[in-house]
């Protein structure tokens, strides 16, 4: 492979992506609108909410969010993370930005009181 040039392969992703002119970056939390409706899943997470974990970029330039549903009984906190856990990859173009609430004072059925 020495001698190929492989366009993009040394840049890192974007810490922050635009959308619907909000910034988004890890940590944020995002409503989902899955467009392709490719499988069972696009239908179940249609306006889940989520928390941005990272931004990836592909060699084709393609951004993805990769997102943690809040809702997730099996989700870990990232400092205690160690299985990959529940993520999702999703367009920019198919999530909403929302305002910050933090996930505690949200009501999460298996979270408990």
């Amino acid at each position: 492979m020495i001698g190929r040039d492989f366009s993009g392969e040394d840049y890192p992703p974007p810490e922050s992506v635009l959308i619907a002119g909000k910034e988004v970056k890890a940590g944020n939390r995002v409503c989902l609108h899955p467009k392709a409706r490719a499988d069972a899943f696009d239908i179940l997470l249609d306006g889940k909410t989520a928390q941005v974990e990272t931004i990836h970029q592909d060699f084709e330039n393609r951004i993805y969010l990769v997102v943690r549903l809040d809702d997730d009984p099996g989700r870990e906190q990232p400092d205690e993370r160690i299985l990959p856990g529940h993520r999702f990859f999703f367009f920019p173009e198919e999530v909403e930005p929302m305002e910050d609430t933090p996930l505690e004072d949200m009501e999460i059925p298996w979270k408990g009181p």
